[in-house]
């Protein structure tokens, strides 16, 4: 293009500046296009992560704890959740060891504990925000359930007779105006939590511990198996050996279900009832109707010596 040319466009260009975007236009239309072309190319690796999500293989399962059993006496709800200054005493010395630390000894929850925790443990000095609100049921279901997504943590260890006294205490010293509990609310939360009835709850061990419990448990009688099979196998030309095995299907069955039970032991009669109550499910066949006395007399005195 030469310099007359270039001096006509300038001129058309400072005269009507549109023009140069008509100029222009083919040259955008085509870098537009490009750059479409490109990404409709490449589609699949833009809308891949480059950093791949952490997903571990193996589940996380958290094994039980230890708890000793315990027994939650009963309780009248309609007489324990009237406040008396023996409850409130005892929910004081609670309130002071247990819940201070994050709620504050003014309640507005602003304690030691409370820095740093989102959110921030429960202000009793305002009405707003009560997940389960301040009548009595509503803080027993908080205390036995603990809040979700919070660093409030269930107090179910607590004793009923405790729980009702910290909420005693709580909506005297630091909540105004509590609502008062219907008749219809105590009756709903004595039937969830079973609290004029008491609950018997069993204690706990690790699942780990179970088992090996379990197999401490049964290493005699797994020895004693193993031992008169190795006897029957060793000894097949006996004639009590031989006659086990005829009157057996299963032979390590046979030994699992006598090694477990005792009531076979007593004598010949009893052996002959435990064995012929459950024929096929111990391991023992249908040849053993056709025995003799003789015959049960000799089973009867080789099983009590090997097992």
């Amino acid at each position: 293009m030469n310099t007359k040319k270039i001096d006509e466009i300038l001129k058309q260009v400072k005269s009507n500046p549109g023009a140069l975007f008509g100029l222009l236009y083919p040259y955008v239309l085509f870098i537009i296009l490009a750059i479409g072309l490109y990404y409709l190319g490449n589609i699949g690796n833009v809308a891949q992560q480059n950093i791949p999500p952490l997903i571990s293989d193996v589940p996380e399962v958290a094994d039980l704890t230890i708890q000793q059993p315990r027994s939650i006496p009963p309780v009248d709800v309609n007489l324990i959740s009237i406040s008396t200054s023996e409850l409130i005493e005892k929910g004081k010395v609670i309130y002071q060891s247990t819940c201070a630390v994050c709620h504050g000894a003014e309640g507005a929850g602003a304690g030691p504990g409370s820095v740093g925790l989102n959110p921030t443990p429960r202000n009793f000095l305002i009405h707003e925000g009560w997940i389960n609100g301040e009548s009595i049921s509503g803080m027993y279901t908080t205390l036995q359930e603990g809040t979700p997504n919070s660093s409030m943590i269930a107090y179910d260890f607590l004793l009923p007779e405790e729980k009702f006294g910290l909420i005693h205490y709580i909506r005297k010293i630091f909540i105004t105006d509590p609502p008062v509990d219907t008749e219809s609310e105590l009756e709903a939360l004595d039937n969830i939590y079973n609290l004029s009835a008491g609950v018997e709850i069993p204690g706990q061990i690790p699942t780990e511990f179970a088992a090996q419990f379990i197999r401490d448990e049964n290493f005699a009688k797994i020895e004693k198996v193993n031992s008169a099979y190795e006897q029957i196998l060793l000894n097949d030309f006996d004639h009590s050996a031989k006659l086990l095995n005829d009157v057996t299907s299963n032979l390590q069955l046979a030994f699992s279900a006598l090694a477990n039970s005792d009531n076979w032991r007593g004598n010949k009669d009893a052996l002959v009832t435990f064995l012929t109550s459950n024929i096929n499910q111990n391991g023992f066949n249908g040849r053993i109707f056709n025995l003799n006395e003789d015959e049960w007399s000799l089973l009867y005195n080789y099983l009590n010596n090997i097992l």
